[in-house]
């Protein structure tokens, strides 16, 4: 009954319509629905009374009734509206003369209705004043003429007035329900707004620090080569190769740090479609290794791989690359020298498992609560003060949900890291 009552009441809402119109549409439908019940009632109490001609008024009523609802459904709303604010006077003004029970007071009940359905004050005015004269009329001419057709008992004029105190009672609560909707509806909203300037403001907040610590990231390395070069003459070939190489090492940090902030960024603006073909995980690994050699080396860090040759896995080539290069970034920066770093591929149930494990400086439960979150990145440079913008296990975590897959992250304080990247084996 719930359920159907609901649905009546909804009846020609759609999506789009402005909050005012499908307040009003709910409105009709209500009261319609109120009327209905109310007039059948009367309708089968009039066929018991053998008041035949009576209970045929009130059959054509509820006919009158059906066809507001038919023209709710079809989205005729202006019709239904004008066709409601004239049939209540029509109707009961035609029982009233025909009667004279006292239905010509439903009358003031089509003045409520008026104001509350129609939108145009002149039309208000107007037809509240033509129900307030037909009321006045309807008075005078009963208590000078004999009714009509027949006169009913006195009983009938108390059922009238009962039925107005209802239908009016009814109709302010509905429209009290309505006002605390709309008011209920404007602080959910403003709640929204408040999260969203809120989420904004944080978000301004991580770009600017993103972008202060890439110009520092940029101008650190920078710096020291100008100094290098000014100096060329005053050192020794061996001391340049030793600096060329922790410009290398620093550089490699910041062309990453930039890829991650690019790709982040489209991901922002455009969204990333990936383009997902079968990857040889080994392949990819030997390719990361040879990238972070220098690094690897500098910091004395053993890196231990355990994959199979044949392992395969279905994503975007460039996707997965990016994702092994931050992991395997991550841990070099915050594995001190003399640690080791771990990576182990296995292949079960069609999924493939990237295990990177590093013996470094670890995360507490904060960090690992604030690690994905946009709106609060943690900035730090790394154990030998490697630089990084701090987007790339972001980075990493959107694109491993993108290929289809999870990311777990698994930490102790000052005893190292294990990062889980779950991707697919095959297209499903």
């Amino acid at each position: 009954m719930k359920l159907s009552i609901s649905q009546i009441v909804k009846v020609g809402l759609r999506p789009g319509l402005p909050s005012e119109e499908q307040k009003k549409i709910r409105s009709l439908n209500v009261g319609n629905l109120i009327g209905m019940t109310m007039v059948t009632i009367l309708c089968v109490w009039n066929i018991l009374g053998a008041h035949y001609h009576l209970a045929f008024s009130y059959a054509f009523l509820i006919g009158c009734m059906l066809l507001i609802f038919q023209l709710q459904h079809l989205g005729f709303f202006p019709a239904a509206r004008y066709f409601t604010v004239a049939l209540i006077p029509g109707f009961f003004s035609y029982i009233s003369l025909c009667y004279q029970n006292n239905t010509e007071l439903f009358l003031l009940l089509d003045i409520a209705v008026i104001v509350l359905l129609l939108n145009s004050w002149w039309m208000i005015i107007a037809l509240s004043l033509l129900n307030m004269f037909a009321f006045i009329f309807i008075r005078i001419y009963n208590g000078n003429h004999q009714p009509l057709i027949e006169a009913l008992p006195a009983s009938r004029d108390v059922i009238s007035a009962t039925n107005l105190f209802v239908l009016m009672t009814m109709v302010l609560l509905y429209y009290k329900y309505e006002q605390q909707r709309d008011r209920r509806q404007l602080e959910t909203l403003n709640r929204q707004n408040e999260e969203k300037a809120l989420r904004l403001e944080n978000l301004n907040r991580s770009k600017e620090q993103i972008l202060s610590s890439l110009s520092h990231n940029l101008l650190q390395p920078l710096s020291a080569l100008r100094n290098v070069l000014q100096k060329e003459e005053e050192l020794s070939p061996a001391r340049i190769s030793d600096f060329t190489g922790r410009f290398k090492s620093n550089l490699d940090n910041v062309l990453l740090s930039l890829e991650n902030t690019l790709r982040w960024s489209h991901t922002r603006l455009k969204g990333l479609i990936p383009a997902p073909r079968y990857c040889n995980v080994y392949d990819t690994l030997e390719q990361v290794a040879s990238q972070f050699k220098a690094q690897l080396s500098e910091k004395r860090l053993r890196f231990i791989r355990r994959c199979d040759r044949d392992i395969l896995v279905y994503a975007d080539p460039t996707h997965l690359q990016l994702i092994i290069r931050n992991l395997v970034s991550n841990a070099v920066k915050f594995t001190p020298k003399g640690g080791s770093i771990r990576i182990t591929v296995s292949n079960a149930n069609g999924l493939v498992e990237i295990s990177v494990t590093d013996t470094g400086i670890g995360m507490n439960e904060d960090l690992l609560e604030q690690l994905f979150n946009p709106e609060q990145r943690t900035h730090s440079s790394g154990t030998e003060n490697e630089p990084g913008a701090g987007l790339g296990l972001l980075l990493v975590k959107e694109l491993v949900e993108l290929n289809g897959g999870h990311l777990t992250v698994t930490s102790v304080l000052k005893a190292g890291a294990t990062f889980q990247v779950i991707l697919p084996a095959s297209y499903i």
